[in-house]
C-alpha cells in the first residue's frame, strides 16, 4: 500500500537534526525503521516529517572510554572503562564487535538472538530503546547491564540511567513511554565494562514469526573471591508493558552463593511486582507460569559460568 504523504529530511550532523526537528512538532527521527515504516505503509496516523539519521557518522560508533565514575562505597572503582555505543549502531555491529565481546559480553550474546540476520543488519540500538517495545530485547539487556542512556536537545545533554529511562504513563500503564522529552534525540548508550568476576547471560522465548521476545531474561551478576554474589541485576521483557527489574529475585541472590536452593528461591520470587499483560500469543497467566522457569534457567547458566567462562 502507498503510504500517506510526508516530508523526508536527511541531516548530516546531530545539530542539523535537532534544528530540523524544532521546525515541526510532528516530526520524528528515523533510525532502522522496523517499527515506523510498517506503520506508514498501513497509512495509520503518523509524523508529517521523517528525519533520517543514517548519514550522521557520530551516531554509529563503538568506543572504549575511561570510566569517569567516582569510587564506590566499598572503595572500588570497577574495571575503569565504559563502552560507548552510538544510537545508530546496528544489532549486527554489536554482535560482531570484538570490543563488545571483550568488555560487555552480555550485549554480544543478546544481539546474536535478536530476530534474524536481515533485521539485525538494519535495526539499531537507539531505535529499539526509543521505541521501548514491551517485547523488545534491548530494553531488558541495558537494564541488566547497568547502562546509561544519553540524550541531546538544543538546550544541552542529559544522561539517564536505564532504570529510569523506561516509564509508564500517568496512570501506571501503557507501552512505549520513555524519559525522552520533546525535541530530544537519543545519541548513545554507555555500558560499564565488566570485570573477570562478572557473569552474564540472556535467555528468551522467541516468537517464531516476529522474532520478538515472548519472554526474555537478562542477568548480570558479580561475585567476590568466595563465589558469593555481591551484586545482581535481573531484567525481564515480554511480560508487562515495559521492561523491568525483578528486584525481589535479585534480593534473594545478593549476598548468597548461587546454589540450586537460591536459584529456586529467586525464581519463585521473580513474579513479585510484575503486572503480567499477555497477548494473543500468550496470556498473562501463561507468562506468569513461564517466567520462573526462564529465570531459573538463566541463573543456572550464571552458576555454570554465564558468558564469562
Amino acid at each position: 500500500m502507498i503510504p500517506a504523504g510526508f516530508d523526508y529530511l536527511r541531516p548530516a550532523t546531530i545539530a542539523e537534526a535537532l534544528e530540523l526537528a524544532s521546525l515541526d512538532e510532528n516530526a520524528t527521527y528515523l533510525a532502522g525503521g522496523h517499527a515506523l515504516l510498517p506503520e506508514r505503509k498501513l497509512r495509520r496516523a503518523g509524523p508529517s516529517t521523517l528525519i533520517d539519521l543514517g548519514r550522521i557518522g557520530e551516531l554509529r560508533r563503538i568506543e572504549i572510554l575511561e570510566d569517569p565514575a567516582p569510587p564506590q562505597p566499598d572503595g572500588s572503582r570497577g574495571p575503569g572503562r565504559v563502552v560507548r555505543i552510538g544510537a545508530m549502531t546496528t544489532s549486527a555491529e554489536i554482535e560482531y564487535s570484538p570490543d563488545i565481546a571483550r568488555y560487555t559480553p552480555l550485549l554480544a550474546e543478546a544481539a546474536a538472538v535478536i530476530s534474524d540476520p536481515l533485521i539485525r543488519n538494519r535495526a539499531t540500538l537507539g531505535g529499539s530503546l526509543a521505541e521501548a517495545d514491551p517485547q523488545g530485547d534491548w530494553p531488558a539487556v541495558v537494564l541488566a547491564a547497568g547502562a546509561t542512556v544519553h540524550l541531546r536537545s538544543r538546550d544541552g545533554d542529559r544522561a539517564v540511567p536505564a532504570r529510569e529511562f523506561f516509564t509508564a504513563d500517568s496512570e501506571g500503564h501503557g507501552t512505549g513511554f520513555t524519559a525522552l522529552r520533546p525535541g530530544e534525540l537519543l545519541t548513545a548508550v554507555t555500558v560499564p565494562a565488566v570485570g573477570a568476576r562478572t557473569r552474564s547471560t540472556y535467555l528468551k522465548r522467541m516468537h517464531p514469526a516476529s522474532g520478538h521476545a515472548m519472554i526474555g531474561v537478562a542477568v548480570a551478576a558479580t561475585f567476590d573471591t568466595g563465589e558469593t554474589c555481591r551484586e545482581c541485576r535481573i531484567a525481564i521483557t515480554g511480560t508487562a508493558t515495559i521492561a523491568t527489574r525483578a528486584v525481589r529475585a535479585e534480593d534473594r541472590l545478593t549476598g548468597s552463593r548461587v546454589t540450586p536452593d537460591t536459584i529456586e528461591a529467586a525464581a519463585g520470587a521473580a513474579n513479585n511486582g510484575i503486572a503480567f499483560t499477555g497477548d494473543a500469543f500468550g496470556s498473562g497467566a501463561y507468562l506468569a507460569e513461564l517466567l520462573p522457569v526462564y529465570v531459573s534457567r538463566a541463573l543456572s547458566r550464571i552458576a555454570s559460568g554465564g558468558t564469562r567462562q
